[in-house]
């Protein structure tokens, strides 16, 4: 188990293919961590998603709020879902596209489908998945897209990010939870409240 773990944190890397840059109101920054810090990491460097937004315009700060990394801490929170991926896979949310590289490694995902809301991140991200036989890009807010008639996933997991001006991301998570309850068999996100688990009818995961 320790194996496929280790595998599936690795797969789930930023490539280098992704370059840093700057585009819309997106940065990918490249760090390179410190000897200590790479060897507790197990690499030497580390990717990051900023998005510059009205609080930290306001705040006056130069760079812009973190999205998301690649770090082993970050990546770890999703295992319930590439544990848990089976057949047809539903992702709400690119990023940096960890998830869906952590679902390309696993043997039992038949097919990903993905939908981002963010042009941009699809234009830059998305280039790595554009024509893969086993991935869909799907440019459209996850709240309001429209399924296809009969349409179904065996697990679907929702990689959603707010900015600290707009709702909880909690309560994001479980309007997205809500919307999709017909569509998916099971569900999951990398944060939303305990008490969802409890009163949840289907199972979630995460």
């Amino acid at each position: 188990m320790r194996d496929d773990i280790q595998r599936l944190i690795t797969a789930a890397r930023v490539p280098d293919t992704v370059r840093p840059q700057t585009f819309g109101l997106w940065r990918i920054r490249r760090i390179r961590l410190t000897p200590g810090n790479a060897l507790r990491v197990g690499w030497p460097t580390q990717t990051r998603l900023e998005r510059y937004t009205l609080a930290v315009e306001m705040a006056g700060h130069s760079g812009g709020e973190l999205v998301m990394e690649d770090s082993r801490r970050e990546l770890s929170r999703h295992l319930p879902c590439w544990l848990n991926a089976h057949g047809n896979v539903l992702v709400t949310g690119l990023g940096l596209g960890c998830v869906v590289r952590g679902l390309l490694a696993c043997p039992k995902v038949e097919h990903i489908d993905v939908i981002e809301i963010d042009r941009d991140i699809l234009r830059v991200v998305g280039a790595e998945f554009t024509g893969h036989p086993h991935v869909a890009l799907h440019h459209a807010d996850a709240l309001s897209i429209k399924p296809k008639k009969g349409q179904r996933w065996d697990v679907a997991w929702h990689d959603l990010w707010t900015a600290p001006e707009d709702e909880h991301l909690s309560i994001l998570h479980g309007q997205v939870i809500m919307r999709y309850a017909h569509y998916c068999a099971v569900q999951g996100a990398w944060q939303f409240p305990r008490w969802a688990k409890r009163l949840w009818p289907t199972p979630l995961i995460g």
